[in-house]
């Protein structure tokens, strides 16, 4: 018997094809940035030192932040540089969290890293303005030279973004009055 199954030779064709799929998506992905940034910013009416507290105190982003609910562990200070959160979650991963720069009341400056590879730089800025503190808050963050993953940061400027304005929002009403705005679950 010579010659192989007509289904045989469709099924490597297949197969052929979809390796050269995956070949193409991989080596696109290693010429993709895999790199990405988010910026948000919000007036919060109140004055910059009492916007500042909520932001350079770990123990009070559980009070704001849209992952508030991640369970967290501290190291070093509870304020200012070297102030650190660390995390093992199953939705978040695991990662830690470092204030580097803290000057009140103007700017603060934090770095995440997330196993896997991400490295993320945030900042807050806060400018008074009329009617209280111009908060502006950005991300930029790089996944490094995984190529599955700079596909994944074409989006993450957006994704993140929306998770900065939650929190913003988050913010904003705890400076204002104390308590957390209702919210949905993730």
């Amino acid at each position: 018997m010579t010659g192989s199954s007509p289904l045989l030779s469709v099924a490597w064709r297949i197969l052929a094809g979809l390796s050269l799929l995956l070949a193409l998506g991989l080596g696109v992905g290693l010429v993709l940035p895999g790199t990405w940034e988010a910026r948000r910013s919000t007036v919060v009416a109140a004055p910059p030192d009492s916007v500042f507290e909520h932001l350079d105190v770990l123990e009070r982003w559980k009070g704001w932040t849209p992952w508030s609910d991640v369970e967290v562990t501290t190291s070093g200070p509870s304020r200012g540089p070297g102030a650190t959160m660390m995390w093992d979650d199953p939705f978040a991963g695991r990662g830690a969290f470092r204030i580097v720069t803290s000057r009140s009341p103007e700017r603060m400056e934090y770095r995440v890293d997330v196993e896997g590879g991400l490295s993320v730089i945030g900042t807050f800025d806060l400018e008074p303005v009329a009617g209280g503190t111009r908060v502006s808050w950005t991300e930029q963050g790089d996944f490094g030279w995984n190529p599955l993953m700079s596909w994944a940061a074409l989006t993450m400027g957006r994704v993140q973004g929306a998770q900065l304005e939650q929190g913003l929002v988050r913010l904003a009403t705890v400076v204002r009055t104390g308590a957390l705005p209702e919210t949905s679950p993730r």
